[in-house]
């Protein structure tokens, strides 16, 4: 069985297609102790490095428990997240390649020692909320509609895609769309060679950029037709997996 981490308000279309992928889905469920639109996002309570994945304190027993015991690549973080910026920014750490991304003034002890155990490059940005904010496509390839970050990437040889406008992208919040804009990086994950979009791509990509963008990497688009797009904070894919 293969697993994935994801939001706990994911729609059940969404859930259906990648249960039929052969995932067992392990949900994140609402937290008070951040703000209600990311209060069970991916990105805010767990961090991937290399084969490890670092959960948030609060989180951490939850997750495990959903877990087989023989899986040993979970580890508990060093810190709660907060309710507001930047406490709430400790995990939402970008990591591709060889590189992590992050304003590591406020990253998570936990995680970035075991960036540098890992031999990660430490690039230090004044975003925090670096993993909702880039798309990673590929090891050599990533979308953002954040400037800062965009430079941040290409110049570290990142193939990368500027989206020059902000996309539609809607934030839950109390069972409605939050007033808030969300992110791209929320919005887009990849899981094998499929990149999902929590919605209809169309609806954030008129002019086809990112389409295209991902087509020429020979990577499969799932998407779900007349669906607004939604940020979930990602999800997350755990690279062993028990049979």
């Amino acid at each position: 069985m293969k697993y994935l981490i994801i939001d706990e308000r994911m729609r059940k279309i969404e859930k259906d297609l990648l249960e039929s992928l052969g995932y067992k889905l392990i949900s994140i469920n609402k937290s008070n102790i951040v703000y209600e639109e990311i209060s069970s996002h991916v990105d805010i309570f767990t961090c991937k490095v290399g084969e490890n994945v670092i959960i948030e304190k609060s989180k951490f027993e939850n997750i495990r428990a959903k877990l087989p015991e023989e899986f040993k690549s979970i580890r508990e973080g060093a810190e709660f997240v907060g309710e507001s910026y930047p406490d709430d920014v400790k995990y939402n750490v970008c990591t591709i390649a060889n590189l992590a991304i992050h304003n590591f003034k406020y990253t998570d002890i936990a995680i970035k020692q075991n960036l540098i155990k890992n031999n990660y490059e430490l690039i230090n940005v004044k975003q925090g909320y670096t993993n909702c904010s880039i798309a990673v496509i590929d090891e050599r390839s990533a979308i953002t509609s954040d400037k800062g970050l965009y430079k941040a990437l290409i110049s570290k040889n990142i193939d990368t895609l500027f989206l020059d406008y902000i996309p539609n992208i809607k934030l839950y919040s109390n069972g409605t769309y939050s007033n808030k804009n969300g992110f791209i990086g929320g919005a887009i994950s990849r899981i094998g060679d499929n990149i999902v979009v929590f919605g209809d791509l169309s609806k954030i990509d008129g002019e086809h950029k990112i389409r295209d963008f991902i087509k020429r990497r020979n990577l499969n688009i799932i998407d779900f037709e007349d669906l607004d797009v939604i940020d979930y904070g990602g999800i997350m894919e755990l690279d062993i997996y028990i049979t």
